[in-house]
């Protein structure tokens, strides 16, 4: 398996291994981080970090591409990010989950990684189409995904939750949409 999937900048995007459980563990502690990825965020166990981190290698494993840990240059996790099916239509799905005190500290970085990884899932994979689901309530999200280059396609319930979804095409299916 590859090391070093995305390099930006001082940041790296790594496959996770199974030692990185306690990062996700205490990311999403952070009631703040929490928050924003489910309808209570005590529901975030000790095993649902354990099935995250799981279902990360497993799907880089499948596929090439899967949920990422971003770190900088110097070994600090700041959080993760990368691609995951959806339950629902499965389509490949862009989300993230940083550390508030990552995002305070560098507030482009959301939009950089977002930018980065739909250039990176474009060039290495067939996919027409790029989504992200992003709660109603959550503005912070809603502006980075527009900003990197997503539209607004609908709006519907996730798990309980209201959300929009956002899409953005591959640059051959932009092309093919415009000459349309």
């Amino acid at each position: 398996m590859q090391d070093l999937v995305v390099k930006i900048g001082e940041l790296r995007l790594e496959p996770f291994t199974g030692a990185d459980i306690g990062l996700i563990e205490n990311l999403w502690q952070d009631p703040r981080v929490a928050r924003f990825i489910c309808m209570n965020p005590n529901d975030w166990t000790d095993a649902s970090a354990r099935t995250f981190v799981h279902e990360a290698i497993e799907h880089q494993e499948q596929h090439g591409f899967s949920r990422w840990k971003v770190s900088r240059k110097d070994g600090t996790f700041l959080g993760w990010a990368g691609y995951s099916a959806s339950d629902e239509t499965s389509e490949i799905e862009l989300d993230y989950c940083l550390s508030i005190e990552a995002i305070e500290k560098h507030p482009q970085l959301p939009e950089r990684l977002c930018r980065e990884l739909i250039d990176w899932f474009f060039d290495n994979t067939y996919f027409s189409h790029l989504v992200a689901v992003v709660r109603t309530d959550n503005k912070l999200v809603r502006e980075t995904m527009l900003d990197s280059g997503f539209y607004y396609r609908e709006s519907k319930r996730v798990d309980g939750m209201p959300c929009d979804v956002f899409q953005v095409l591959s640059p051959s299916m932009q092309t093919y949409v415009m000459s349309a």
